[in-house]
């Protein structure tokens, strides 16, 4: 019970990274780019203290390939939904392509046991 509750916790810590990063990222389309670049620095800087956290339970190829292609999906969806851009029919397969690619990965994960 007790790997199971790490595990959890390690998703959450990936989860939180994943957040950070799309926070950190958006941030590069503020006017002001001094701020744009320190906030960015500051959240990226934390996201990758929490992926450090994520990987201690989560294998690292799985961990990071989640954590790209959600990051991706997430920046797209900021970039359509706050910054007004649009999205390609391309663009939108891709996005559903990588959420499908975010499932077939964690279904094919080895558990520890």
């Amino acid at each position: 019970m007790k790997i199971k509750k790490d595990i959890l916790i390690a998703w959450f810590f990936l989860i939180g990274a994943i957040i950070f990063e799309v926070v950190g990222t958006s941030f590069l389309k503020m006017e002001n780019k001094a701020f744009g670049y320190i906030f960015m620095t500051l959240f990226i800087a934390f996201s990758y203290f929490l992926m450090g956290f994520a990987v201690r339970k989560i294998q690292i190829g799985i961990a990071y390939a989640v954590w790209e292609l959600l990051g991706v999906v997430l920046i797209l969806l900021v970039s359509f939904l706050l910054f007004r851009e649009s999205l390609t029919n391309f663009q939108i397969l891709g996005i559903v392509l990588s959420i499908l690619g975010i499932i077939m990965i964690n279904l094919g994960e080895i558990k520890e046991k």
